[in-house]
């Protein structure tokens, strides 16, 4: 493999990671979002958190930990699917380039026939005396 193509696969593979990150990105927000709704609707009175703060600080001990499990399925997401891309990249590589080297592959040769049976060996060699 030349170096120009493979900098056009490690190309494609970096857009596929920007791409995967991408995607959990927005399932990141869509998810962080929906927990920012649900925590906001606990307020009763959204006055009560500008006079008081340690409230705000309470209702984002609750949900933290949610954010952090989200955050670290998201980054492992990511992570697999980038995996995931690298295999499927570098095994489409390698096919290709065993189609356009024209080598041909040998096949296996059969395994060797079982050994003979430990009966017709002791009678041949009791014929046999040194």
């Amino acid at each position: 493999m030349n170096w120009s193509k493979a900098f056009w696969k490690g190309s494609i593979i970096f857009l596929w990671t920007v791409l995967w990150s991408i995607v959990g990105l927005l399932i990141f927000f869509l998810l962080s979002s929906s927990l920012l709704a649900g925590m906001l609707s606990v307020i009763e009175d959204p006055q009560e958190i500008i006079n008081n703060p340690e409230i705000a600080s309470e209702l984002m001990m609750k949900f933290m930990g949610p954010i952090i499990l989200i955050t670290i399925l998201i980054m492992a997401f990511i992570g697999i699917a980038t995996y995931a891309t690298l295999v499927k990249v570098i095994s489409d590589t390698i096919v290709e380039e065993i189609k356009l080297s024209n080598i041909r592959l040998l096949p296996i040769p059969p395994p060797p026939p079982p050994p003979t049976s430990p009966h017709e060996d002791k009678s041949n060699n009791e014929g046999i005396k040194t």
